[in-house]
């Protein structure tokens, strides 16, 4: 029982330590998200691709067709248990062109939810509308950096 107690009281001051953090001194190392980075796709029988350029900084730029955009983004750090990360974007600035499907997307500050999901090398994701595979488009592929 002894043995028992102090395997427990040793796991919990683990668990306390690692739940405090790196001490204030310590210099913690930046954990960039899958999403940061270029990412194209081409739309299926048409020679239109789309260009998403995330940033670190939580803005993103892209192309597609005539559409030249600028938004900021949220995404969720870690996927849900469906395995998808939540991705809020908001266009700051936009051309007001049609996009490679011939659409007229969102006004600037009108924020749109997507849900996306990875392949398991990280090198592919495809956009959702729901957390399912029901209405997605993609993949795309992560340009060479």
């Amino acid at each position: 029982m002894r043995q028992f107690f102090f395997f427990f009281t040793l796991l919990c001051s683990v668990a306390s330590l690692q739940a405090a953090g790196p001490s204030a001194g310590a210099p913690s190392a930046p954990v960039q998200h899958p999403v940061v980075g270029s990412w194209t796709w081409t739309l299926p029988g048409k020679a239109c691709t789309e260009n998403l350029h995330y940033q670190g900084n939580g803005t993103r730029r892209g192309s597609s067709g005539e559409e030249v955009t600028q938004s900021r983004y949220e995404v969720s750090p870690m996927p849900s248990l469906l395995g998808f990360y939540r991705l809020t974007e908001t266009v700051t600035e936009g051309n007001g062109k049609k996009d490679c499907s011939g659409d007229l997307h969102e006004a600037p500050g009108e924020p749109v939810t997507r849900f996306i999901q990875f392949s398991p090398k990280k090198d592919q994701l495809i956009v959702c509308r729901e957390e399912s595979l029901k209405a997605c488009f993609g993949p795309l592929k992560r340009a060479p950096q």
